[in-house]
Order: structure tokens, then sequence, then C-alpha cells
């Protein structure tokens, strides 16, 4: 929703509003530690109550909860946003008692406009605090509230107070905020660790409660087979094949599924939807529901241009990030100047004595499975770190499908030297392992498609797709005119060339003179897209993933669960295209 739309419930004006907050929780924090007599212009300094000091303590924690809450607030979360409207209110009335009643009409006018903006909170969170987690905070606080209504009888008992004790940070903050004498003895360092186990137990129980859902991102057996029997009606991009993997979760949604993977609380769909006829925009509009209920945000990566309009009208963001190439079997020649390098790599593999031959998946017997997945496990040790999410099986290649093709190349002493696997999207050809190892000739991977395509075209096969090359819009494009856009373009571009090789991957591509189509980002928001970029890259196994905390974790109920092994039975080889 635009903010020049007219309507107050927008994220522009979410925003200012949470970075109002997030000020006013500093206030709060710093006078609940420091108090008047260090800060007495503070924000909040009409908050001196002599005879109730324990409302100094209940700025300190309203304060700490609204900083838990503001990354959630920003986000657009609505539980957070009742939480932190509450807490304002709270402060406010804590200020209305001490008189100080400029800032209780600040807080207040900060929490009538998150109320006014709640239109711009559509995220949901179904978490639930787990009654050992209720337990655990209640036994915290009331532990620490014994600690303290016994600290005057061991003062009592002991009889003095040792100077050095108030020179402690925590020991003075609570000296100041409780009033309570600090005792020179162990029971001060007691009455700090309740309290702060209360305060950080409590927190924690906070976020989790504000928390996205977790996510086991991984499906059951039913729901593989279900969505296996849908891509093979249905699938008739590129990408359809790879959206059964064991490691995404799938949805379901009319007479159709999606396949993604939640991280940090984003959801990165596997490229488009597949489903019955233009039913994947409905698809996706149900998954955007079900996402939002759980707090997800959503960013689907590797779109075709087949759908951006039903996207649009969802009100997601479409941005172009590569180019796919597709070689039309049919019109491929190695006749002509323009594929000299391929005829000469060719005619390389050739003459030293190297066998090229293709296999249907239907026709590799136990023996040749057995070269090839040693072949694979040569390559994983060689290349530990996989990418591809959307793109490619990853380290998982499902079952051996009979239409699947492999083409294999032999050395001239008949060892396996290097597997090509392309997977069956309707009547063609998707590129997705490219593997080899050992010592083999230079222009082998090219050899290797020119097999493949030779067989497509015997075949009547329409179109086979290649490597899809991030940002290959850019890389190939014609040169601009204006001296000052081609020198931003190229150093822009100059560092992810050496990151992702996307340079390698495009002069690849061209030597086939293939086809280039476009692959799209979508998202849900200018503001988000950085976020939405790394959780991709993320997915991708370009960066690490966040690792959830496991306390976190236990205290949602849900501790994430490991990814499955990789498959053993027929068909498990893998590498990302």
């Amino acid at each position: 929703m635009s903010c020049m739309g007219g309507f107050i419930h927008t994220s522009c004006l979410r925003r200012p509003a949470t970075v109002a907050v997030a000020v006013l929780a500093l206030e709060s924090v710093i006078y609940g530690l420091a108090g008047p007599e260090l800060f007495p212009h503070s924000l909040l300094g009409g908050l001196v109550f002599p005879d109730v000091r324990a409302a100094r303590v209940a700025a300190l924690v309203l304060g700490v909860a609204l900083l838990v809450l503001t990354p959630r607030v920003w986000r657009g979360t609505r539980t957070a946003l009742a939480l932190t409207i509450v807490a304002l209110i709270a402060l406010a009335a804590l200020n209305v008692e001490a008189g100080h009643y400029a800032v209780a009409g600040l807080q207040a006018a900060v929490a009538l406009t998150l109320s006014l903006a709640q239109g711009a909170f559509r995220l949901g969170c179904s978490n639930r605090p787990r009654r050992r987690v209720v337990v655990a905070t209640l036994s915290a606080w009331t532990l620490a509230a014994a600690a303290l209504a016994c600290a005057p009888l061991v003062g009592n008992s002991t009889g003095h107070v040792l100077p050095g004790v108030l020179h402690h940070p925590v020991g003075h903050a609570l000296h100041l905020a409780t009033g309570v004498p600090l005792l020179a003895s162990r029971w001060n360092s007691l009455i700090e660790v309740l309290i702060g186990g209360a305060v950080v137990i409590s927190m924690l129980a906070l976020r989790s409660a504000v928390s996205p859902v977790a996510a086991e991102n991984r499906p059951t057996d039913h729901e593989y087979r279900t969505a296996r029997a849908i891509v093979d009606a249905h699938g008739i991009d590129s990408l359809s094949p790879f959206l059964v993997r064991p490691d995404k979760g799938l949805a379901f949604a009319a007479g159709g599924v999606l396949s993604y993977r939640v991280i940090g609380g984003t959801a990165v769909v596997s490229a488009d939807p597949v489903a019955p006829g233009d039913a994947a925009g409905g698809v996706l509009a149900e998954f955007q529901e079900y996402a939002r209920h759980r707090g997800w945000q959503i960013v689907l990566w590797g779109a075709s241009s087949r759908h951006l309009d039903a996207y649009r009208k969802l009100g997601l963001r479409t941005m172009c990030v590569g180019e796919e190439a597709f070689v039309d079997p049919a019109a491929f020649t190695l006749e002509g100047r323009s594929v000299r390098k391929v005829r000469q790599s060719v005619h390389r593999v050739t003459r030293r004595g190297w066998e090229i031959a293709v296999h249907d998946g239907r026709e590799i017997d136990a023996a040749l499975e057995l070269e090839i997945e040693a072949l694979a496990q040569r390559w994983r040790n060689d290349h530990p770190r996989l990418h591809g999410f959307a793109m490619g099986m990853g380290e998982y290649a499902g079952e051996l499908r009979p239409d699947d093709l492999y083409v294999v190349a032999r050395s001239p002493e008949g060892l396996l030297g290097a597997v090509m696997r392309f997977v069956m999207y309707g009547d063609n050809l998707s590129l997705d392992t490219m593997q080899r190892v050992g010592a083999t000739p230079n222009g082998l991977n090219e050899a290797l498609v020119v097999r493949a395509l030779e067989v497509a075209r015997a075949r009547g096969i329409a179109e086979v797709s290649l490597n899809y090359a991030g940002l290959a819009h850019l890389v190939r494009g014609e040169p601009s005119r204006r001296r000052l856009r081609r020198v931003v373009t190229r150093l822009a571009i100059a560092p992810l060339h050496r990151r992702f090789q996307m340079d390698r991957l495009v002069r690849f591509n061209a030597k086939f003179a293939p086809q280039w189509r476009p692959r799209y980002l979508v998202y849900e928001s200018r503001s988000g897209l950085p976020r939405a970029i790394i959780r991709v890259l993320q997915a991708e196994g370009y960066l690490p993933h966040p690792r959830p905390s496991v306390l976190i974790a236990r205290l949602r109920g849900a501790l994430p669960h490991p990814l499955p092994d990789r498959p053993r039975h027929r068909g498990a080889l893998s590498e990302p295209r």
C-alpha cells in the first residue's frame, strides 16, 4: 500500500513509530539502571517515587521488553504490536502518576499511532508459551522477590555494608532501583543472579512468543508422493522437477503445489508453483496467507515470466535477477565459425580416446549405478560445499526416474570420468548434474552437452535447458553508449564475478547459441529486499544459514529437526546446475 494512498495504516507510518518505540525503550532502560541521580534530565525524569521505588524496576523491565519487541514491530508482527501498545500504556500510566504528563503524552501518542497503523501489521504468530516456560518464569521472579524480601533480615544480622559493593554496576543499579541494602556477603550476589535470571528468562520467553513459527522444511512421504504426481502431470517449467527435494517443505492449494524453505523467518519459495492451467497465482496466494499467519515473509526465487502478472496482483514486486539458457536441438549444429570452440572440444575428446554414451534412467543397471554413485561421492569429497536450491537437486536426487537422461564419459582405460544428468519436464530436458573427477580433457563438458543435444534432436525434443546464470542480462548485455553507466555497471558486478562465477557460466552457455529467458526474484517490499536477497543466498548455499538458539527453540516447543540424510536408493546423485 502506497504512502500516498491516503491511508494511515501503512508501513510508512509503522516504521517511524517503531523508531520512536526504540528511543523510548532505550530511555526507560537507561533510567531504570542509572536513575535521576545520574540522569536528572532524563525523558523519564519525572518517574521518581521515593516511597514506591519498585516503579523504577517496572520501567527497566518494560524498557527491556520493548527493545525485545522492536525488531518484530519493525517487521509487522501483530502479536508484537499488541504487546508493545500495552507496554507503552503501562509506561505512560507510571508517568501520569508521577505527574510527568508531557512524557506520558508522548508515550500515549506513539501507542495511538501504532494502533492506527495496525493495518500494516500483517504477520501473525501462532507461538504459545509452553507450561514449563510459564512455570520457569514465575518461579524465577518468585525466588527473586523472596530474596529481596529477606535482604533486610540478612542486613540486620550482618550489621554493615561494605563500601566497595556500591561500586559494582549491577549492585549499584539494584540499590538505586529498590532501596534494598547491599550486603557484605554473598546474599547480594544471589539477589543479582536471581533478578538477572528472571529478566533473561522473561525476555527469552517474550522473544519466543513473538518470533515466527519454526518450520521443519521437509515433507512427509505422502506429501512427497502427492507433489511428485502433480509435478509429473503439470510441471511444464524447466525448474519444476526440482521442487520435490527432501530438504524443502511443501504446500498444496488449488490442485497445485509449491516448495519452500524457511530461513530466519523468511519462506524462500522454489521457483513457480506447479498447478494446472493458470492456478499458480492461486497457490501462491494461499501460501501467502498461510505464511503470514505463521509470521513468515515470503520471497520467490527463480520465477519465470509466465505468472508475473498474477504475482503483482497479490501486491508482490518483481525483479529480473538473471537468465536461463535454452537450446533448440533441431537448430543446433557444429557447423560454422560461431561454434568453432565447441567443435574443437568434441574432436579433442574423441581424439584422446574418450567414449561418450547416453542412458535413460530405465536402462541403468546395478553395476552402472554403483559406478555413478562412486563418482558422485568423489565429486562431493572434492566439493564439500554444494550450491543450489531452486535450480538443482543439490545433494538429493530422489528416485531414479525412467525418463531422465544420463550422459556418461569413459576414459581410454574404461574408467568413468564424468556424468551429466538431464531431468524431464513435460516433453523437454533440463540439465541438473555436471560432475567430473580425475584427469579429464578440456572441453569434456561441452562434448557431453553436444551428445545430449544430438539425442534430443533424434527424439524430437523441442528444447534443452542449460545453466541458469545470475545477472546474465547484465554480464552479456550490449555495452552502454553512456560511459558513466558502463563503468558503474562493471564496477558493481566485478566483485560478483569472482564469488558467483557469472561470467564463466554465461560464456559456457553462449557457446551453444541458446535463447535467453529471464528469471525473477519476487518479493514483498522494497524495504525487505535486502533481507530477501540474503535469505535466497543462504538457501542457495552461498552464505551460512542462521542457527537458531537451542534455548529459544525449546521455549517455542519446537527444536529444529536435522535435514534428512541424503537418500541412498537408486538415483541418489546430485550437484547443482
